[in-house]
């Protein structure tokens, strides 16, 4: 299957990190604004790398905050100990495929490379583009990487738990699928959205990836 790109997301789609991510989050910010912040007003600003989203609810000390956030998040991964059941093999034999894998994420750059080695994944993506703070630039990276990969959009497939994840394919004009394994994974809100595939499991991901070369685009019976 050379000529292919499957780009994927981090959070939620390879591992259940969010957690991880919020306790991080909120002990930084305690530790350094004296207060706590609820996992909605911190997940109001999601969409940012961790830095943008303490530059807002932090903004005299965010730089202190992202410091501490990233020590936090290391100390705590104990409690993301792994990825998904079967994702670390199944992302290999894709890449034995010949199919280019890549990672783009809203995360920062530190907090995902913790991750990425303490997953034992770090070595199984080609490219990585991570999070910026100033917002949401998954589709720009997405079609970073289609260029980098010198493979077409329509060669080309991205992966993630969020409906604004499915918007960023469709704006980067790549495959949009959906993950829906995560616990408590918005699967109605991520069907409204019309991705090109809802997938139950990362099983499921392995055996699109084979099929993929003669699966129906939704988006051209869609019209979009």
């Amino acid at each position: 299957m050379e000529g292919f790109a499957l780009l994927l997301d981090f959070d939620g789609t390879l591992a259940d990190s969010l957690p991880l991510c919020l306790l991080a989050l909120r002990a930084s910010l305690l530790r350094h604004t004296g207060r706590i912040h609820s996992d909605r007003e911190i997940a109001a600003h999601f969409g940012a790398s961790e830095e943008g989203i303490f530059q807002r609810l932090a903004p005299d000390s965010w730089r202190e905050c992202l410091a501490s956030y990233v020590e936090e998040y290391e100390r705590s991964h104990h409690l993301c100990p792994a990825t998904f059941a079967g994702v670390n093999d199944i992302l290999a034999r894709i890449r034995a495929r010949g199919v280019q894998l890549g990672l783009v994420t809203g995360k920062g750059a530190a907090s995902a490379g913790v991750s990425l080695e303490l997953l034992g994944l770090a070595d199984l993506f080609d490219e990585a583009r991570f999070g910026s703070p100033t917002g949401d630039v998954k589709a720009a990276n997405i079609v970073e990487l289609v260029r980098t990969f010198g493979v077409s959009a329509e060669r080309t497939a991205y992966v993630g738990d969020f409906p604004g994840d499915v918007r960023a394919a469709r704006a980067a004009g790549v495959w949009a699928v959906a993950a829906a394994w995560a616990p408590g994974a918005p699967v109605g809100l991520l069907a409204a959205e019309r991705p090109d595939a809802l997938l139950r499991s990362p099983d499921e991901l392995e055996r699109w990836v084979e099929r993929w070369p003669t699966a129906d685009r939704r988006s051209r019976s869609a019209g979009t």
